[in-house]
């Protein structure tokens, strides 16, 4: 006692001179500073602080922020008389931090606090907070290491009363493997203890003797006591947490025995489970599969290289001494594999605490274990070997457990594994691993609704996933979720693979809303383009459609979107224009849109704003207006005639053509500007794009259906010529256009109306004209010249000129061609010429 006052004696004396010291040299600066300067020059002093590094404090729960002092004197005109520069450090303590602590707010709060913290560096603040919160984890558990993913482990310690480990005794600690089950445990036990120190790793790492028979005693020991288990899983668990002692664990096969322990729990479990409930015990089929014979780490375990001298000479097993170890304590009855609850000396109650003890104390064994097996499934090998064995069948019958820390850390793995499409194949297939979720969903552990959301994102890209989400009835539940901003980034992308379908569409129709006042107030969000194109598939529903406009929130839209020139956004609201009772409010923003189309140099932001306006099929839209006032003319006449426009403009302007020219007043502008002949030469450039020529031909159509625009079609056009090539496409939906074009012209014209009856003919029998062409005939010496060929071929039917039927019958000396050659009716009757053509619908 009197020693440890003298030292704390010496120590505060040391510190006072240290004090005065310092003090002293400050004086002397002071002093220094005011005699070498004189006072008239000086006017002003300015102090300027740089922020340097961030850096965690060594011993304490604080955040160390080192930065420099720039103090300078100047004179009037601001000229430097005095300057010195000083690196200095502050420390920001958070003895309040633990392990419910959130990174992110106390980042934010930590920023807030200190100017000298930009607000640029809240995520470095945030990783050194979580830093923090490891270590302090880290330090409670004695050293285990660091955990991933935010798992909150806490390993109890599964026996009291134990000595604390030194590492001098670690030769003893190893004869005691060699002793009875007690002896064992405790051996395992102390040299747990001393894994539990990372500074002593390395050391027992390069022990054989120590891996050897921590090796051997947990490959023949492992089903007698579950204590014994845990104690040496977790021993090589301590190992696992850094990678450059994975070899260790590799080369005693360690990841082989921990499946085969983990499978042995869990049907064991069950046995435990039915003998309780009094219930028929369940097939004890292994889940995990036999090793491959090839595999490196799954092989036979070779024998025990334990040099013989070293092993201990106490062996004295007589009856009663094995006896007494099969017996063992109080302890032991409860860990030991062959006892189970089916003991009629028990009570009920009785019963129930055995079950439960057992179960906790099984827990502890699993989690060790399945933690270890996912850190040395960080090497893609030894990854393969674990779902050769059906690992990811271990994990699904792990899920039915209760404990909240075991379940995150399963999802943790299972969320792994399911990157791999095998491994994903085989959750939504045989096992099931879906329908095993939504109990998680509803944890009270923010952590396990978390990882449970990310593994259901990870399956979401599978379409069998995605129906099975659906059909197990999570989708409102993960709807609900949307509002928590833990878990909101990974709910609206779920919600965006979910969106595909569109049999789920409508079922988006309650939280559409939330979704859409979300994307509004959250500006510059990073979640932002998830939310637009999840708005972007629900728009196509016409339910979702009218809710997103509900409440003026259409007009907030556009705002937005011409804020920001936002593409995607103007797509989504294309989605909506698209549905006929969602369109008329679009009629007071034409006049925007237009201008947008005309003025904007986003090439992508324009093409959506023309699919805006192609929606708008609204009679009381006076669309030549709109192309007057706007001068679209010039525009339009600018993009199909350049050669450097992308042909998805080109063909978006051509829909938009073919909407415009519903309108009559519209259509007669087109023919004025000459834009059909221009249609007609792009015609000629696209030929070989189906989607433009029959936008094209879709045009010449609506242009058509105005009777003041078909004799400038006709007549200074080469529509005509075109639309009866055009007649002949392999493009059905294109050819009955052409064919009802061609009927108006018909109609309208008869000087073109025998053309195409004959080419309509000619379309009709092309396989016989191509039979007839093909026949090589010699003409008789006494047939007529005037007199027809017995075969019409295509080269009369090119020539030859029809006369009308009128005609015909007035004329008696007219030779009319038999009905063998050319049905008369077939030319007369347009109905009937019609139907003859068999199409499909558009």
């Amino acid at each position: 006692m009197v020693i440890d006052i003298l030292i704390y004696f010496n120590i505060f004396i040391v510190f006072l001179l240290i004090t005065f010291r310092v003090v002293y040299c400050c004086i002397i600066y002071i002093c220094k500073l005011i005699f070498e300067m004189e006072p008239e020059d000086a006017k002003f002093m300015r102090t300027e602080r740089k922020p340097g590094s961030v850096d965690v404090h060594p011993n304490i729960d604080a955040i160390c922020l080192n930065y420099d002092l720039d103090i300078q004197i100047l004179a009037s005109k601001e000229n430097v008389i005095y300057g010195e520069k000083k690196s200095l450090k502050k420390i920001i303590e958070l003895p309040m931090i633990n392990s419910r602590t959130d990174c992110h707010a106390l980042s934010k709060e930590v920023v807030n606090q200190c100017e000298l913290i930009h607000h640029s560096r809240l995520p470095e603040v945030e990783q050194i907070i979580y830093y923090l919160k490891k270590r302090k984890l880290q330090n409670s558990g004695k050293g285990i290491g660091n955990l991933s993913d935010g798992d909150k482990i806490g390993f109890e310690k599964l026996s009291g009363g134990i000595q604390e480990a030194n590492y001098n005794s670690l030769s003893e600690y190893i004869d005691l493997l060699y002793e009875g089950m007690a002896e064992k445990i405790k051996g395992a036990q102390l040299i747990q203890l001393l894994a539990r120190d990372p500074e002593n790793l390395e050391a027992l790492a390069t022990n054989e003797t120590l891996i050897s028979a921590l090796g051997r005693v947990l490959r023949e020991d492992w089903k007698r006591s579950i204590a014994l288990s845990t104690h040496l899983v977790f021993t090589f668990f301590c190992f696992s947490m850094y990678s450059c002692f994975h070899e260790v664990i590799l080369k005693c096969k360690v990841g082989s025995i921990c499946m085969d322990i983990i499978d042995y729990e869990l049907r064991r479990y069950d046995r435990w489970k039915a003998d309780f409930e009094g219930s028929e015990a369940p097939s004890d089929i292994p889940i995990v599969r036999k090793p491959c014979p090839s595999s490196a780490s799954m092989s036979e375990i070779p024998r025990s290289r334990i040099p013989e001298p070293v092993r201990p000479k106490s062996g004295n097993f007589s009856d009663s001494n094995i006896s007494q170890i099969m017996e063992g304590s109080i302890y032991d009855d409860l860990t030991t594999s062959m006892e189970g609850i089916d003991d009629r000396k028990l009570t009920d109650e009785q019963k129930l605490k055995r079950f439960r003890t057992l179960v906790k104390k099984q827990e502890h064994l699993l989690r060790v274990a399945f933690y270890l097996l996912l850190n040395i499934s960080e090497d893609e090998i030894v990854e393969e070997k674990m779902s050769k064995r059906n690992i990811v069948g271990l994990l699904a019958k792990a899920l039915e457990r209760e404990n909240d820390d075991l379940l995150i850390l399963v999802i943790t793995f299972l969320k792994k594994l399911s990157i791999m499409q095998c491994n994903k194949e085989v959750m939504v297939g045989n096992l099931c691993v879906i329908d095993r979720l939504p109990r998680m969903l509803n944890s009270n552990s923010a952590d396990l609704v978390h990882l449970t959301l990310k593994l259901l994102f990870n399956l979401s890209f599978d379409n069998r996933a995605r129906y099975k989400i659906i059909k197990s009835g999570m989708l409102p539940k993960i709807m609900s979720l949307l509002s928590d901003d833990k878990h909101q980034e990974v709910v609206l992308k779920i919600l965006y693979h979910l969106s595909y379908e569109d049999e789920v569409k409508h079922h988006f129709v309650d939280c559409i809303g939330l979704i859409i006042d979300m994307l509004l107030l959250n500006v510059g969000n990073e979640n932002d383009k998830t939310m637009v194109a999840l708005c972007i598939n629900l728009a196509t529903d016409q339910s979702n459609a009218q809710h997103i406009i509900k409440k003026n929130r259409l007009q907030a839209l556009i705002m937005r979107s011409f804020t920001y020139q936002d593409a995607m956004l103007m797509k989504m609201l294309r989605n909506i224009s698209d549905n006929a009772a969602s369109a008329p409010p679009f009629i007071e923003f034409v006049g925007d849109i237009a201008k947008a189309v005309v003025e904007s140099k986003n090439e992508d932001f324009i093409r959506e704003c023309i699919g805006i306006l192609s929606n708008l099929h609204l009679p009381d839209l006076d669309w030549a207006e709109i192309f007057k006032h706007f001068d679209m003319i010039k525009w339009v006449k600018n993009i199909i005639t350049s050669n450097n426009s992308d042909a998805e403009l080109v063909l978006h302007v051509i829909v938009l053509l073919g909407t415009a020219s519903t309108d009559e007043g519209c259509s007669n502008l087109f023919c004025e500007t000459d834009i059909l002949p221009l249609l007609i030469d792009l015609l000629k450039t696209h030929q070989e794009d189906d989607e433009i020529v029959l936008q094209i031909v879709y045009v010449f159509l609506t242009a058509l259906s105005h009777t003041s625009n078909i004799d400038y079609i006709v007549n200074k056009t080469e529509a005509p010529a075109y639309l009866i090539d055009l007649l002949q496409d392999n493009n059905k939906v294109i050819g009955k256009l052409c064919n009802t074009c061609l009927n108006i012209i018909s109609d309208h014209d008869k000087i073109w109306a025998d053309r195409i009856r004959i080419e309509k003919f000619r379309n009709h029998n092309q396989q016989w004209l191509a039979m007839v062409d093909s026949q090589q005939l010699e003409t008789e010496e006494e047939e007529e010249e005037d007199e027809l060929p017995p075969y019409l071929n295509t080269e009369y039917l090119s020539t030859a000129v029809v006369p009308p039927l009128s005609e015909l019958h007035d004329n008696a000396e007219t030779e009319i061609i038999s009905d063998t050659d050319l049905d008369i009716n077939y030319f007369n009757n347009q109905d009937k010429e019609i139907q003859d053509f068999d199409f499909e619908a558009m």
